[in-house]
């Protein structure tokens, strides 16, 4: 690891600590060296936002100036916006008032503005993550296009000639991303598989496509039991809320079974699975 990066991410606990749930926190706090040498240390703040956020500049703002007031350094604030919406590109925060004014200028990245070929011709990771993010937005609600995305996805990953441990890191990010339901993932490893052989000559360069079935499987029942705790407590869970916590990665369903002890009624739930950014189909 360059010495001349340090990660603060524990950090952020004491910076934010009511906002280190869900969709409301800081994402990543890095400190960093000038590139000239100039032994001077800048802390640069990046959040990741996936949904439109009326208070977004606002929390944006509120890290910054916690970030500054305690560490007394320069502070460079990041947006990565990775919503479906076009025209929301949020950039600065302002106020003025009786003379005194305020005002927070970020750079943004937005995700769905960027060009799709550029991204395909460039061989950095980050550009096959946000290739992934792309895909499966694109195909919410339609298991055969997402099918056809991910095989050609990791046809297309295989060929890029990262090493293996890469490989393995981009496909566990794209098999959380592009789930699909139990028959269509089984069509998708059957043909994963096949490309493997054809890119590689291989069948087990990424990992055991057995061993991601019994994965898939433990997921499931994980979900099943979280279900059936909530059932108890609060009897039938609607359709939609069930559809969230579909999406839930396995750390977020852990983190949803020990909140649920706290909970007292479904709007508890609610409010859960909003701060936690999930989202029907993702």
């Amino acid at each position: 690891m360059d010495p001349a990066v340090t990660f603060r991410d524990p950090d952020l606990q004491q910076i934010a600590p009511e906002d280190q749930q869900g969709k409301g926190r800081v994402d990543k706090l890095v400190q960093v060296v000038r590139r000239d040498g100039t032994p001077a240390w800048v802390l640069i703040h990046v959040e990741i936002q996936s949904q439109r956020e009326v208070i977004f500049a606002e929390r944006m703002f509120c890290y910054h100036a916690r970030i500054f007031d305690r560490e007394r350094l320069p502070v460079v604030s990041l947006a990565v916006l990775g919503d479906d919406d076009p025209a929301w590109l949020p950039a600065s925060f302002t106020y003025e008032l009786w003379g005194c004014a305020l005002e927070l200028r970020f750079p943004t990245v937005k995700l769905l503005t960027l060009d799709t070929a550029t991204l395909e011709r460039t061989q950095n990771p980050f550009a096959t993550l946000t290739l992934l993010h792309r895909d499966a937005q694109e195909t919410r609600g339609n298991p055969p296009e997402r099918l056809r995305r991910k095989v050609a996805r990791y046809r297309a990953l295989l060929r890029q000639r990262y090493d293996a441990d890469d490989v393995r890191a981009l496909f566990r990010f794209m098999e959380q991303l592009l789930r699909l339901d139990p028959e269509h993932a089984q069509q998708a490893r059957a043909t994963m598989r096949q490309v493997e052989v054809e890119e590689t000559g291989m069948d087990t360069f990424v990992t055991s496509f057995e061993e991601i079935g019994r994965a898939e499987g433990r997921l499931e029942g994980q979900r099943e039991m979280l279900m059936r705790l909530l059932s108890h407590k609060f009897g039938p869970i609607p359709a939609a809320h069930q559809a969230r916590i579909a999406t839930l990665s396995p750390e977020a369903m852990l983190a949803l079974s020990e909140a649920l002890l706290d909970f007292t009624l479904l709007d508890d739930l609610t409010a859960w699975l909003d701060q936690s950014g999930s989202t029907p189909g993702a």
